[in-house]
């Protein structure tokens, strides 16, 4: 099985019309046609060096273990040859860049205002557009001109893929970020100080049987819950003097929301782990 590198290249791809595309790095041998990148370069005489990228341009021998690289040539290598251990495959992924946000090419019907690119057999022109609606047989975009200076106002099914918007990469590491301080914080509760869900759940709970019986006792929640039924009343008899329908329903959810608001504001939980 071939192993990938985390690391990311994002390279211009001529089979998608020069959109940038994310490539990953596999250890593998690579075949005619894919890119390569320098990793590990084995002969000090050789003009490539360590981050070069090339595409594999020639057939080798069956069972050799390098590949042949036209850029790559030079007086002390004619053949343009880089040996298997020396560089890693790049591997396209289904991640493009385009107009600076990061998209993934899914293969799946759009949504309305989603964006489309055309695709056929796995090639594009690079032409970007949005869906419009399900015509019959194909969708209809927002017409665009192509290469060949015809209009373009629909894809046939299976020929276009859908641009889903991925976050940024400073929003990814914010996210990855606030997943491991989460984690910490629960291990650190459940691990160092032996607290458990149900043991969380009932100081949750006591918390907020207190935090009701002081608002009870002091009159506050009669006061603005008063407030609430009043103006929901001079609502509810908007039409003509009749009471609108679900007026009830309306009153018991807006002062559930309103005490759980109240609830909410007033409690004040945090926790804070400490290094050691």
């Amino acid at each position: 099985m071939a192993k990938t590198n985390e690391k990311i290249h994002v390279l211009a791809d001529e089979s998608l019309g020069g959109i940038k595309r994310e490539y990953v790095e596999v250890d593998r041998k690579a075949k005619r046609g894919e890119k390569i990148v320098v990793v590990d370069k084995r002969y000090p005489d050789d003009i490539y060096k360590n981050g070069d990228i090339f595409t594999v341009d020639r057939e080798v021998p069956l069972g050799s273990d390098y590949v042949e690289c036209g850029e790559a040539k030079s007086d002390m290598n004619c053949g343009g040859l880089i040996y298997l251990g020396e560089y890693r495959v790049l591997e396209p992924t289904n991640i493009v860049h385009i107009d600076g946000d990061r998209y993934e090419m899914v293969d799946r019907k759009p949504e309305v205002g989603e964006k489309v690119i055309h695709m056929n057999e796995g090639k594009s022109e690079g032409r970007v557009t949005e869906f419009a609606d399900v015509g019959v047989g194909m969708i209809d975009v927002i017409e665009y001109e192509d290469p060949d200076g015809d209009i373009t106002c629909g894809l046939s099914h299976g020929f276009y893929r859908v641009l889903v918007q991925l976050p940024k990469e400073n929003e990814f590491q914010e996210f990855k970020d606030k997943k491991r301080g989460y984690k910490e914080v629960k291990n650190f509760i459940h691990n160092e100080l032996g607290i458990t869900k149900d043991d969380i759940q009932e100081m949750i709970r006591i918390a907020v049987s207190n935090e009701v019986k002081k608002a009870a006792e002091s009159g506050e929640f009669q006061s603005f819950i008063s407030s609430k039924i009043d103006s929901l009343i001079e609502e509810g008899f908007g039409d003509g003097g009749r009471l609108l329908y679900g007026f009830k329903e309306r009153v018991s959810q807006t002062v559930s929301n309103e005490v759980g608001k109240r609830i909410a504001n007033n409690l004040n939980i945090s926790v804070e782990l400490k290094s050691q």
